[in-house]
């Protein structure tokens, strides 16, 4: 009998599929956004400098209910900037943003500056609900589990985590808050491909507005911005496929 078990472990271990961290597959889904106004953003005249020279001077947009603006611009054109402006981390120096009718705003930010480093993932998921919702911890755990984190891992500290699970983290923290305006700095920076392909295709059928500072072409296209605002010069144009071309060198 021993010998027999032997025998058809070797087999299963001849047959068995080894799959990666990287190649398992995501099923990510974000939360209907709730009923805001017809223009969810409208930003008039914003200036910003850092003791020196402007980084821009006159930046003036408005978004409406559904839809995406890309921000394009060289390193030092005042993206993340104005990104930090719209969610309210810094001020600008002359101008003004107005959010439009019960607009909530969610913020992705690059560096993950916004993380906790002593938190642990499912204190960042519960500090980030509406005690309104009254979300379980089981539940706020399986949108952990969405993006891969489970098990033990949710009540690890987020300075313990890779890059890329901190992305993951960052993005979870977004379908917990009942938002309708998502600001989205680099949102795909550190993730596998599978991983970066879930978050696109979620975040393209998702019915929000968005305001999206990427330089991955392939999440930019899939997620088919509306608009584009060229800083720091701030034009606003339609997007056009030929834009494309410009988004890895922006």
């Amino acid at each position: 009998m021993a010998h027999s078990i032997e025998k058809r472990i070797a087999r299963l271990e001849d047959s068995r599929v080894v799959v990666s961290e990287g190649e398992r597959t995501l099923t990510v889904r974000f939360p209907d956004p709730p009923h805001a106004g017809a223009t969810v953003l409208t930003t008039k005249g914003l200036a910003k400098s850092f003791s020196g020279p402007p980084i821009f001077t006159d930046v003036s947009f408005d978004l409406g209910r559904g839809e995406r603006i890309l921000v394009l611009g060289l390193n030092g054109a005042g993206k993340t900037t104005l990104l930090r402006i719209l969610a309210g981390e810094i001020t600008p120096d002359g101008g003004e943003v107005e959010f439009g009718y019960q607009v909530n705003t969610g913020y992705y930010a690059q560096e993950h500056d916004n993380l906790d480093p002593q938190a642990s993932l499912i204190d960042h998921m519960r500090r980030m609900a509406p005690v309104s919702l009254g979300l379980t911890e089981t539940q706020l755990r399986g949108m952990l589990g969405m993006f891969g984190l489970s098990g033990t891992k949710v009540f690890q500290e987020s300075a313990t985590l890779s890059g890329g699970e901190k992305t993951k983290l960052a993005l979870a923290m977004l379908m917990v808050g009942r938002n309708n305006l998502l600001l989205l700095d680099e949102p795909t920076n550190n993730l596998d491909p599978s991983s970066r392909e879930a978050v696109a295709d979620a975040l393209a059928q998702w019915k929000g507005a968005i305001v999206l500072v990427s330089h991955d072409t392939e999440f930019v296209e899939q997620l088919a911005p509306t608009k584009v605002l060229l800083m720091p010069d701030g034009q606003v144009d339609y997007f056009s496929a030929e834009w494309l071309d410009l988004v890895s060198l922006a």
